[in-house]
This record gives structure tokens, sequence and C-alpha cells, in this order.
């Protein structure tokens, strides 16, 4: 319960410090919360610092890993098309970051570390 308090208070302030509306941030609590459970916040960090040194706009040198989780295009539509149809066609790198959070824990919740071979054993 106190982890779930302090993953909703996380979202809640970056929500209203990006200025989203109450339906907003209700919207985002409500398809996420399948998902949320599979990585806490640490979790994500300490993957995110990893793969891309906590910068949500990172651009591989191959320009095929983008994103604070270095998603390619293949992988990060593939899961929005069962998790987040809307997110279907987004530059990985260009989704806000608590859309890549999002998508983050949905493949975390599907495949486990397995898609970061490397930084996987981090979480």
């Amino acid at each position: 319960m106190k982890r779930w308090l302090l993953s909703t208070a996380l979202i809640a302030t970056t929500f209203v410090l990006s200025g989203c509306t109450a339906d907003e941030i209700l919207f985002f609590n409500n398809v996420t919360a399948p998902t949320r459970d599979a990585l806490d916040y640490d979790q994500l960090n300490r993957l995110r610092m990893c793969e891309s040194t906590d910068n949500y706009r990172a651009i591989s040198w191959s320009g095929l890993y983008r994103g604070g989780y270095q998603f390619d295009y293949r992988t990060w539509n593939d899961v929005a098309s069962r998790h987040f149809p809307w997110l279907v066609g987004i530059d990985p790198a260009d989704a806000e970051p608590y859309w890549q959070d999002a998508m983050a824990r949905a493949l975390f919740s599907e495949r486990g570390r397995q898609p970061w071979p490397v930084c996987g054993r981090r979480i």
C-alpha cells in the first residue's frame, strides 16, 4: 500500500508539473494500472540510468534505439498496440517521460529483463 501511494504521488506530481488536467491524470492512472507494479520507481531509475544515463530523449549512435529505455520502433509499436494504442507510431524519444516509463513497465510485465540483456541485470 505504501509503495502504491508513493507511486501515485510521483505520478500526480509529474502530471501537475506538466500541466495535465485532472481527467488526464485519472485516465493515465486507469490505463497504466495493470502494469504499474511491474517495476517500481527505483528499478525504473536504475534501468534508465544504465540505458540512457537518465535521458528520455536519448538516441543510440545508430539511431535504432530511442528514448530513456532505448526502445526500437518495432518493440515500441508492438507493446503500444497491446497496452497504449495511441502511442503506436510515436518516436519513443519524443514520447513524454511518463509514457516511456509506462511502456517500460508494460514490456517488463510481458518479457521480464530479456529486452535489456545488459542493463536488465541492474533491475
